[in-house]
């Protein structure tokens, strides 16, 4: 009788530890297992580190997701933490297809700024100071 009523603190001490924190896990695996297999293209996802985007292509382990029109990223597909469902689309998504009439600014144009167009190379305050490779 010593024995039970001895290992008795640890089994409900097992049994709490069990049902608050290794349970809750499994399921959390479980639903982000069944987010991941539901996947398809054309999906809006939202990374772990909060980047959105749309899947454009799925392999067995990665996803590319484009995040902007023209910008896609190879991520794996783990790290994919949610599915976004338009109501909770914060901003107005354009999607590649729509963004194909044409941007306001053409192509290679400089960008305005209200003091002058804007280079490449930067301002030109900044042109003074040696860049990587000037001191040859």
């Amino acid at each position: 009788m010593d024995l039970i009523s001895s290992l008795l603190p640890l089994v409900a001490i097992f049994a709490v530890f069990w049902f608050l924190l290794i349970r809750p896990q499994q399921r959390r695996l479980r639903e982000q297992t069944e987010r991941i297999n539901s996947l398809e293209v054309g999906t809006r996802v939202m990374t772990t580190s909060g980047i959105y985007g749309t899947v454009r292509h799925l392999g067995r382990t990665q996803a590319v997701v484009e995040i902007a029109p023209g910008v896609e990223m190879t991520i794996a597909k783990a790290a994919i933490s949610q599915l976004v469902r338009a109501e909770d689309e914060e901003f107005e998504y354009e999607d590649a297809d729509d963004a194909a009439s044409g941007p306001d600014r053409p192509a290679g144009a400089p960008f305005e700024t209200g003091e002058g167009p804007v280079s490449a190379e930067g301002p030109e305050d900044f042109r003074a100071y040696p860049r990587p490779g000037d001191d040859k």
